[in-house]
Order: C-alpha cells, then structure tokens, then sequence
C-alpha cells in the first residue's frame, strides 16, 4: 500500500514527551486524536544498543523515559482504535525488528540517515518509511538519496521530510526551500519535520510543497525541563494548526469552473437589470433617459440597451417595472432581442 493523501498529512510526534510514563502516553494519543491528526509517532530503542555503555549518565536518564515492548504494543492498539497510524522510530536493530510487528509506518530519524545498517533493516521489511534529513548538507543528501535510489525502493513506499536538527530551530535556518529541492530533483513523497517553535513554520511548509508535516506534541509547554516540551505544540495549538492546514489546503487546491450555490443565490442582489426610469404611454419612442440599470436583478429584464433606444412601446409602461421583451417594438427588424 503506498503513501496516498487526499490532503496533507499530519503527524503528532510525541517522541519521548511521555517521558516513560505508560498513562502519559495513552493520554498523548488521545488529546492528539481529539486535535485531528493523522498520526502519532514515538521513539523505540534499548539504551544499551543505542548508546555507548561509557556514558552511563546518559544511559540512566534514557532508561527513565524506556517504554517495554508490551506498552508499545498496547499503544499501537490504541492509536488504531483511535483511526490513527502509529509510527516510530527505532534507535536500534532489535526494536526495529520488534516494531515491524505494530507499526503502520517506520521513522528513520535524522541522526540515524547515515547508519545504513538500520536503514536497511527497515527498508527490507518493505512497509511505508519516513525519512528525515536533518543534519545533510547538499552533497551527503544527494548522495544519500542516490543510495535509496540504488536500493530500488518504491517510491510509493517512502517519503522524504525536510528537517534542521536544531533544537529549537532558529527562524531564519528554517530553510523550507529545501522541501520543494528534494521534491523537484527525486520525484517524491515530501514532508516537513518541524523543529521551530510556534506553528507558522509548518504552516508555510505548504506552500513549499510539504504533503507530510510533522510536529512535536506535548499535553503542556511546561510540563517538565524536557527540551522537547518547548518546541512542541500543546493541544489547543495542534488544533489550532491542523484546522489551518486544512484551511489552506482547500484554498490552494479548490477549483471550479461552475459558480457555488452561494454565490447563485447572489445573483439577483448583486446584478442590475434595465428598468423604465419614468412612466411611458403607448407609442411613444425610447430614449437613454427613459431606461436606468440598477439592482436587483430580473431573469425577463432585457440588457440590450443600444437595441432598445430607438424604438417604441406597444403599451403603457410604468415607473421602476422592468423593461421586457413583449414591452417593445424595435426601430428595424433586424435588431433581435
């Protein structure tokens, strides 16, 4: 089954910002299926296959926010009932092998698109697979995508986000040019991984392209002294921005040649017709201040003044009536009405 949107597609990531807290979790996937998303997305690793054991303070504050693979299975089960894809991220190869058994989608993060080894493991279970770019400059992304393009993958199945792993990222190095780079050379599903703080970088994501966004969730700014909790948004903000995206793509994408029925019923309000601007008797010849245009409109009116001046009424005609065929003779005949 390939990446197939009707519009653009929004991801909750909630990452670690449940911070090993099963309820938190379960409460993240909730609030972010009330906001309207599409998917949320999480982080799997064993801190031991992921960092070196040398660093043992790291190791410790990492295994704090380690979920087992039985709470991932029960969040996946919850994510679906919700009618959300679940999503993670594996850091190691034994939780990509464990995630391949609950995950719509596999992440690739962007500190991991040079680990090849993993790369390859998710890619040969053959599901949907998002990768971000973050920490690629020109050159190691070309040769990066040159390398899934030799993998032969198809391109129904991945997906490229744009991403600066910056966090937060600054305003000005958000660089969302860079969507419509990779779309237009490598003729593939784009996105946006957005590390900005705020909404707005996501939202002109879409004008650039972005037909994925993704987004850091959190149930409050201040939740904790967790990094990522002051570059998400919370819920009212999430809301906030997929009714937005959803605003914007209907601008951009609507098209019609037909008018709206809203805008049919403002046709007689808005359009003028031609109406007798004084009282005429029979017989009597039709001049320009005999007739005046104005609202509101009326389906038998004529509109052909120049074909009207000049000829006469075939019966008394009244002040503010509108000026019908049946109403007048014309000066030669072959002027048709």
């Amino acid at each position: 089954m390939s990446f197939n949107f009707k519009k653009p597609f929004i991801i909750a990531e909630i990452g670690n910002n449940h911070e090993g807290n099963f309820h938190n979790a379960n409460k993240l996937i909730l609030k972010a299926s009330e906001c309207g998303v599409d998917a949320v997305k999480f982080q799997t690793f064993i801190p031991e296959l992921y960092t070196n054991l040398i660093d043992k303070k790291r190791i410790k504050r990492l295994k704090k926010f380690q979920l087992t693979n039985e709470e991932f299975f029960n969040l996946s089960k919850n994510a679906k009932s919700k009618n959300l894809k679940f999503i993670s991220t594996p850091l190691d190869l034994k939780s990509a092998i464990f995630l391949n058994k609950i995950v719509d989608y596999f992440k690739i993060s962007s500190g991991d698109n040079n680990y090849y080894e993993l790369i390859d493991k998710v890619l040969s279970f053959k599901k949907k697979t998002i990768i971000s770019t973050g920490l690629l400059d020109k050159k190691n992304l070309d040769n990066f995508m040159n390398y899934l393009l030799k993998k032969k993958i198809s391109k129904d199945k991945l997906a490229i986000l744009h991403c600066v792993s910056s966090y937060p990222t600054k305003i000005q190095h958000v660089n969302l040019k860079r969507i419509e780079y990779i779309k237009k050379k490598y003729n593939v599903k784009t996105g946006f991984s957005d590390h900005s703080i705020g909404l707005s970088a996501s939202i002109k994501s879409l004008f650039y392209g972005a037909e994925i966004i993704e987004k850091h969730f959190t149930l409050k700014n201040n939740f904790s002294s967790f990094r990522d909790h002051k570059l998400s948004l919370n819920p009212k903000d999430m809301k906030l921005m997929v009714n937005l995206i959803d605003e914007i793509y209907q601008l951009k994408n609507n098209f019609s040649e037909k008018l709206s029925k809203d805008e049919k019923n403002n046709t007689k309000e808005m359009r003028r017709s031609n109406y007798w601007a004084c009282d005429l008797r029979k017989g009597e010849i039709i001049s320009q201040k005999n007739i005046k245009y104005v609202r509101p409109f009326n389906k038998l009116s004529l509109h052909k003044t120049k074909e009207i001046i000049g000829g006469t009424v075939k019966k008394d005609c009244h002040i503010n009536t509108p000026i019908k065929k049946n109403d007048i003779t014309l000066k030669t005949r072959q002027w048709k009405l």
